[in-house]
């Protein structure tokens, strides 16, 4: 049977009224905030999870094309050229999907993520998150912040959500800044609008892509472990407030 989004109602803080002999009285002023309802985003979870899958196979196949690449950069190192100037190769073709693939999964990810937090928050009130909603998008694109802010949001979302031990979000976080941040240093040695050095290029692209190709998969696994709880924990929540809304 499907409940509608149990609304708690909303805060109210006394206001004082004008003294009399016994003191001041007080009375039931506005609102001071709505606790917002409980929803479940499984749709959404698993278009962000279909996404991360999207852009780790795109990771894995650039991988697997690495040798043709170095193997360009060594000639043109021959040549005295650097990579912007060596022959294209599929390893510079599928590495055109990463950006468009990131995006998208970016954007889809953080809808989730920043409709997760407005759930927790109606999970759990009185939980206090280390930070705000709008860093549920912001933090994953701000530069700094980016190293820290998005784990303290899901790790928050998560706590909040449900009261049972957090496992594995440091684990997935820790994978998930190697695979992104040495993929991007791939990336740059051997961009092509880069003038770097073809013989670097040539020895560390295919050990960098290895090394990010390994801290994606097991980041994408922990993600999908977390985003399912999440979402079981939502699912669980919105039928306790349902039931004791029956009563």
């Amino acid at each position: 049977m499907m409940h509608e989004p149990f609304t708690p109602p909303a805060v109210r803080t006394p206001s004082p009224q004008p003294s009399g002999p016994g003191g001041p009285r007080y009375t039931y002023g506005e609102p001071l905030y709505t606790v917002p309802p409980v929803k479940v985003h499984a749709g959404l979870g698993i278009a962000g999870i279909v996404l991360a899958v999207v852009w780790t196979v795109v990771q894995l196949t650039q991988t697997m094309f690495a040798p043709q690449a170095a193997a360009a950069y060594a000639r043109a190192a021959t040549l005295g050229l650097s990579p912007s100037q060596s022959a294209l190769t599929t390893y510079d073709l599928v590495g055109i999907l990463v950006a468009p693939v990131a995006l998208a999964a970016w954007v889809v990810s953080g809808v989730w993520l920043y409709k997760s937090r407005v759930t927790a928050q109606g999970a759990n009130p009185s939980f206090v998150h280390e930070r705000s909603k709008v860093w549920a998008w912001l933090g994953w694109a701000v530069p700094l912040v980016n190293l820290w802010f998005p784990y303290q949001v899901v790790r928050d979302v998560r706590r909040a959500t449900s009261p049972r031990a957090v496992n594995g979000i440091g684990w997935w976080w820790a994978a998930w800044l190697v695979g992104y941040f040495v993929g991007e240093s791939a990336d740059k040695t051997s961009s092509r609008t880069s003038p770097g050095l073809s013989e670097l290029a040539s020895n560390i692209v295919v050990p960098l892509e290895v090394v990010s190709s390994v801290g994606m998969v097991v980041a994408l696994v922990l993600w999908i472990r977390i985003v399912r709880e999440i979402t079981a924990w939502q699912r669980e929540r919105l039928a306790e407030q349902a039931g004791a809304n029956s009563y």
